[in-house]
């Protein structure tokens, strides 16, 4: 990795809405960009650290406080307050990570008086970061990919990131597989490293989700000259598929389709006399002779509307409708896909 892209990783990476801003408080993707390529600030807003769960003191002199703020406003902070990244505080303490806010970005060991004083003067905080209580940075990254909550913060090229720091501290791809601990497989690590092949504005697109993964991937198995005219063909062609697909109807369009038997109407009156033939013709309907009482099976289950943007209710849907080897293969697609 070359020193230009050490410098520039978080800027590739750009605000979000987790970030708020370029220096706003931000989330453990900024953590683990510091990690990885960057070095950490001098000072920051203390409204990007948080108040550490497990500071004895609750109550504070306010008199105290307001002196301290007065002085560090007009002669400035002479002791810089000792904090943690969120990442290394969690990992070092897990029990925390309600009490935690996820828009802070550091958590302060030492300097509970200088933070508030720092809020109530309206002035940026000096810091010294150390996060050597939670291990090292390898401990770090790894906690990092092993947990979904840290996880899901990271875009493709920042977990490629620290794959490969991963990598070359252990040695192996199939060395960090087990140190994570079966949380991703050599599948999963081969196509993270891939993205590190593509030319930056490829990475970019990647880390904006404007190129898929299975795309970047691919591109990134090919000699580089070619890569972003490989891409440049596929997005294409997706586009095209996308613009082929039928536009989903809904409506009343889509309520003509499903019953046909309604005139179409339009205004008040029409909707009204479409519901009061609904209506009856519901209440017309033959009667069924019920089936014979025996074993049931509850379709409900089966026409539960499933929010396919919930990843929890995706998962739910799954497990309730999969045997166990199904659910085991639909797994293993997503990670080789991913």
């Amino acid at each position: 990795m070359s020193s230009d892209r050490r410098k520039t990783a978080a800027e590739r990476t750009g605000p979000s809405a987790a970030f708020g801003s370029a220096r706003a408080p931000r989330s453990t993707r900024g953590q683990i960009i510091d990690s990885v390529v960057g070095i950490p600030p001098a000072t920051v807003s203390p409204d990007a650290v948080a108040e550490n769960p497990e500071n004895p003191r609750r109550d504070f002199d306010q008199e105290y406080l307001q002196t301290l703020a007065r002085n560090m406003r007009e002669v400035g902070q002479i002791q810089t307050a000792t904090v943690m990244t969120r990442l290394a505080f969690l990992v070092a303490h897990p029990e925390h990570q309600r009490a935690v806010p996820a828009d802070r970005e550091y958590v302060v060991v030492d300097g509970h008086c200088r933070l508030r004083a720092a809020r109530i003067a309206g002035i940026d905080l000096r810091i010294t970061v150390d996060d050597s209580s939670a291990g090292t940075r390898e401990d770090l990254l790894a906690a990092a990919l092993s947990a979904n909550h840290f996880r899901k913060d990271l875009t493709p090229i920042e977990e490629a990131e620290a794959i490969e720091a991963l990598v070359a501290f252990h040695g192996s791809a199939a060395a960090v597989v087990t140190v994570l601990g079966g949380a991703v497989n050599n599948s999963w690590i081969s196509t993270r490293r891939a993205l590190l092949k593509l030319p930056e504005p490829i990475q970019e697109r990647v880390a904006a989700k404007e190129v898929p993964i299975a795309i970047a991937r691919k591109a990134g198995s090919l000699p580089r000259e070619e890569q972003a005219q490989f891409v440049e063909a596929k997005m294409a062609e997706r586009q095209a598929e996308q613009a082929r697909k039928p536009k989903p109807v809904r409506g009343r369009a889509a309520a003509a389709q499903k019953h046909p038997q309604l005139p179409a109407a339009d205004g008040a009156d029409g909707a009204a006399l479409q519901e009061t033939s609904a209506t009856t013709v519901g209440s017309t309907a033959p009667q069924t002779v019920p089936e014979p009482r025996g074993a049931t099976v509850n379709t409900s289950l089966f026409h539960t509307p499933v929010d396919w943007t919930d990843p929890d209710a995706v998962v739910a849907a799954i497990l309730r409708h999969c045997p166990s080897q199904t659910v085991h293969r639909i797994a293993q697609s997503l990670l080789d896909t991913l």
